[in-house]
C-alpha cells in the first residue's frame, strides 16, 4: 500500500472517488476494530491522503486528513465539540462494517433513550469541561482557568521541571535499566499539575495511578469499548470523591495553588459552579499529563529509532525547541481529535452533512506531503511550518506552553544524561485508545 501511493499518486487521483471510497474503507474499519492497527498508524494515514482525504465512512462518520482541511475546520464556527449534536440516524452501524463494529465494540446499532439515561457519570462529568462546550459556555470556561497557562508561568516551572527530573532518575541512575513511562514520563508530569494544583505529594500516585482510564472519554462515542469504559467510570468515581475533598479543604483553607485559584476565579462576575469546578480540574489533571507523558515516551521511542537525529539532538542543546516540535509533528500524543457539523460543509468537492461526526486526523495532517518536505523522516532541525499537534482555534491545548517546557527539559536531559541510550527488555507496547497515541511500556538501558 505504502509504495502504491508513494509511487503511482497520479494515478491514484485519476480513480473516480467511489473507487478510491472502497479501498480506502477496509483500512479505517481496521483501525478502529484493531488495536494492532492502531500501533502502527502510518502506512494507513499515508494511503488515506492518497486516496480519500476526505472520507465517508460506512460507519457513520467522516475522516479528514490533508493539513490545510484539518487546519480549516479546526477554526471553522460551525464544527462543534458536543457531541450530543451529532444526527443518532447517522450512527446507525449497518451492514458488514455494523456486523464487525458491534462484535467489537458490544453495539447494538441504534442505542435506545434508556442508554443515553444511563450514560456513565465520568462523560456527564467532562461534558461540563471547556473541552466539550462551544462557545459562549467554551469562552466562560476557556477564561476563567486560562491564566494559569500562560507561556510565562510554563517558563517559570523550568526549575520545578528540572528537580523532579533529577528526583526520578536518582534511584535508577546505578542501575542502568528503567521502564520509561512508569517511572518518569507520567510521574514527572502528573507530579508538577499535581502540585501546581495543591494535591499533596503523598496523595499523586493516587492521581497518576488512576487518570489515565479517563483517556477513553477523548475517543469518539462509537469507538469507545465497553471495557473502556467501565475503566473510567471506577476512574473518574475514585477521583471525584478525592478530588471533592480536596475542593472542600482548600474552600476553608485556600493556598497559593491553582485549585485555590479556580474557587476564587472571577470573571464579569461569574465563577465556575460545583460541578464545573470538579469536571475542570478532573480535565486538567487528566490533559495536564497525559499529552506530556506521550510526547516524552513517543520522542524518545522515535529518536531511537532514528539513531543520527538523536545524536544530532544530543549534542547540540540549540536544537531542543525545535527538536520538541518536530517529535510533536512526527508522532504526537493525540492523532485525532473529533468535531460535530452544526451546518452543511462544503470540503475539497465533497459535502459533509449537517450532524455528523467528523474526526480531523491530525497525524496524517502532520505527515502532509503538500506541506512538510519528506513527511516520513524525523529531521530535528526541520524548519516548522505549523504543525497541528495541538490542534487549533479556540480549542487549542491549554497545556501546550507546559508540554513544551516538560519535553524540552526532559527529552535532551535523558539523552545527555543516560550514554549509550538503547531499547532493552520487550518490545514497546502501545496503549489501544484512538485519540492518545502513547505508550504502555518503553524499556530502556544506558552505560
Amino acid at each position: 500500500m505504502t509504495d502504491m501511493t508513494t509511487r503511482h499518486r497520479p494515478l491514484v487521483a485519476r480513480l473516480p472517488h467511489p473507487v478510491r471510497r472502497a479501498i480506502m474503507t477496509p483500512g479505517t474499519i481496521a483501525f478502529a476494530a484493531s488495536a494492532r492497527v492502531r500501533a502502527h498508524p502510518f502506512p494507513l494515514y499515508r494511503a488515506f491522503l492518497a486516496l480519500d482525504p476526505v472520507h465517508d465512512n460506512p460507519l457513520g462518520i467522516w475522516l479528514v486528513g490533508r493539513h490545510a482541511d484539518v487546519s480549516q475546520l479546526l477554526r471553522s464556527p460551525v464544527m462543534s465539540n458536543v457531541e450530543g449534536n451529532a444526527d443518532p440516524a447517522s450512527l446507525e452501524l449497518k451492514g458488514v462494517a455494523g456486523a464487525a463494529m458491534r462484535a467489537v465494540f458490544g453495539r447494538r446499532g441504534n442505542e435506545d433513550q434508556d442508554d443515553k439515561m444511563r450514560q456513565p457519570r465520568v462523560f456527564e462529568l467532562l461534558e461540563r469541561t471547556m473541552l466539550f462546550r462551544d462557545p459562549p459556555d467554551h469562552t466562560r470556561l476557556r477564561s476563567l482557568v486560562n491564566k494559569a497557562f500562560t507561556p510565562r508561568r510554563a517558563e517559570a516551572l523550568v526549575p520545578a521541571v528540572t528537580s523532579v527530573l533529577d528526583e526520578l532518575l536518582e534511584p535508577v541512575l546505578r542501575g542502568h535499566r528503567m521502564e520509561l513511562m512508569s517511572r518518569l514520563a507520567y510521574p514527572l508530569p502528573a507530579r508538577i499539575i499535581c502540585e501546581l494544583l495543591g494535591v499533596p505529594t503523598e496523595d499523586q500516585n493516587y492521581i497518576v495511578e488512576r487518570a489515565p482510564a479517563l483517556a477513553v472519554a477523548l475517543d469518539p462515542e462509537p469507538m469507545r469499548s465497553a471495557e473502556g469504559v467501565r475503566a473510567a467510570e471506577q476512574a473518574a468515581e475514585d477521583l471525584g470523591g478525592y478530588l471533592t475533598g480536596l475542593i472542600e479543604q482548600r474552600r476553608h483553607d485556600p493556598g497559593d495553588d491553582l485549585l485555590s485559584a479556580l474557587l476564587a476565579a472571577e470573571e464579569q462576575g461569574d465563577r465556575l459552579t460545583p460541578e464545573e469546578l470538579l469536571a475542570t480540574t478532573l480535565l486538567l489533571l487528566v490533559a495536564g499529563h497525559e499529552t506530556t507523558a506521550n510526547l516524552i515516551g513517543n520522542g524518545i521511542l522515535a529518536l531511537l529509532r532514528h539513531p543520527a537525529e538523536l545524536a544530532r539532538l544530543r549534542d547540540d542543546p540549540a536544537l531542543d525547541r525545535n527538536a520538541v516540535e518536530e517529535l510533536m509533528r512526527y508522532d504526537g500524543p493525540i492523532h485525532i481529535t473529533q468535531r460535530v457539523t452544526t451546518e452543511s460543509v462544503e470540503l475539497a468537492g465533497a459535502t459533509i452533512p449537517k450532524g455528523r461526526i467528523v474526526i480531523l486526523c491530525l497525524a496524517a495532517a502532520n505527515r502532509d506531503p503538500a506541506v512538510f518536505q519528506h513527511p516520513h523522516r524525523l529531521d530535528v532541525a526541520r524548519p516548522q511550518p505549523s504543525h497541528v499537534g495541538f490542534g487549533g482555534g479556540i480549542h487549542f491545548c491549554l497545556g501546550a506552553a507546559l508540554a513544551r517546557v516538560e519535553a524540552r527539559i526532559v527529552i535532551p536531559g535523558l539523552l545527555r544524561r543516560l550514554p549509550g541510550l538503547r531499547l532493552a527488555g520487550p518490545r514497546p507496547t502501545w496503549r489501544p485508545s484512538f485519540t492518545i497515541r502513547g505508550l504502555s511500556a518503553l524499556h530502556l538501558a544506558w552505560d
